[in-house]
């Protein structure tokens, strides 16, 4: 595993042969405060933007049924796993401070170093599928206008899938993966014995299966997609459908088109987004496939792109859809005004309390005034 969730092994990038089972131990030990501290301050921006902005993209899209399509389910597929690897970011905490070392011992540290197999890698595999699904869907719409080949209720039969064939890409993982002890420090690691649980040379397949079934694969296929998109879209003369095969109006096709054209621009950049993110982070596996690897400082890199992508996606819809960003304004009017009412009752009832205690056992003229002043805001 990239040693246990996203915090995979690191070391030398010179480093062909890793006689250490557990090369990144030598990682963040001896950096200065201000490095370390340097390491965190991303990650708060990171998981606070995803938490509130993955988030609110669920919110948006339940509470708005117009906003019921395939490809917002995925949409929101993709924030429910981006809200989940957030779950996992305080480990870099941990990592900046620590380095690599497994702060947790026991049974408990054994159950979260597997734990974070789920954590992190489950939800990246989940997204990475659901972007090839993302592409599909538009490929389809823009392809086949006629022919919808995902109903929603098909689409939430993928949606299952991928969590379902994530879980059991990692199965294997979750039970390779330990704590060990570095031979360099005799410090305790959560690290993936591979070639120790299924035999020699498994290890290498296992990297190069990932590169290939999580990352090559889907990119190639999104490739494929997204250039017969373009294609298509090139060959029409004319935006939007013709009048022999269809019996909406000129207009109406041409305002069709466009609605297209602007969700198949949001997800290609979502998705753009996506790849660029992930990109590092698969290019390690190949490397430490043949024993070679990232230096300390390029793997916190590579992770930090991957993650930064969980708080990307959301700031990316608000910019490009008009749907996402109207609902973001509604709920934070509505958490808005919630706050001002609760300010109001607030008032309220310490106007009343004090009331309550006028010396003459009554409430004033003036006191009752103030209430209906507050009442009519």
């Amino acid at each position: 595993m990239e040693k246990a969730a996203t915090f995979a092994p690191i070391q030398n990038t010179s480093s062909a042969n890793m006689t250490d089972p557990v090369p990144e131990s030598g990682c963040f030990h001896d950096d200065a405060s201000a490095i370390k501290f340097a390491r965190i301050l991303p990650y708060i921006l990171i998981i606070a933007i995803s938490l509130i902005g993955n988030s609110m993209v669920v919110a948006v899209v339940f509470k708005n049924q117009r906003m019921w399509t395939t490809v917002n389910f995925y949409i929101v597929n993709m924030a429910v796993a981006d809200l989940i690897i957030t779950l996992y970011m305080p480990r870099m905490f941990t990592m900046a401070f620590e380095g690599f070392e497994w702060v947790v011992g026991g049974i408990t540290g054994e159950i979260f170093c597997k734990m974070s197999i789920l954590l992190n890698q489950v939800p990246m595999i989940v997204s990475i599928f659901t972007v090839v699904a993302i592409s599909f869907d538009r490929f389809n719409a823009v392809v086949f206008p006629l022919k919808p080949l995902v109903s929603t209720r098909i689409c939430k039969v993928i949606i299952l899938c991928t969590w379902l064939v994530a879980v059991a890409f990692r199965i294997p993982t979750i039970y390779a993966v330990e704590i060990i002890t570095s031979e360099s420090d005799g410090k305790p690691y959560c690290n993936l014995k591979l070639d120790e649980k299924f035999g020699k040379g498994v290890k290498r397949i296992y990297y190069h299966f990932n590169m290939i079934a999580i990352f090559s694969v889907p990119l190639l296929m999104i490739v494929i997609f997204y250039t017969t998109i373009i294609v298509t879209l090139k060959r029409r003369k004319t935006p939007g459908l013709t009048p022999e095969n269809s019996s909406n109006s000129g207009e109406g096709f041409r305002r069709r088109e466009v609605v297209k054209k602007k969700v198949l621009r949001l997800v290609s950049i979502v998705v753009t987004a996506f790849v660029l993110c992930w990109f590092l982070y698969y290019v390690r596996l190949s490397m430490y496939a043949y024993g070679r690897d990232l230096s300390c400082d390029w793997l916190y890199v590579r992770l930090l792109l991957a993650h930064m992508n969980s708080a990307l996606n959301p700031c990316l819809y608000a910019i490009f859809s008009e749907n996402y960003r109207r609902g973001f304004k509604k709920i934070l009017a509505r958490a808005n005004f919630c706050k001002r009412r609760s300010q109001r009752e607030d008032s309220l009832r310490s106007v009343r309390w004090h009331g309550a205690w006028d010396s003459n056992g009554s409430i004033s003229i003036r006191i009752e005034q103030e209430i209906q002043k507050l009442s009519s805001l």
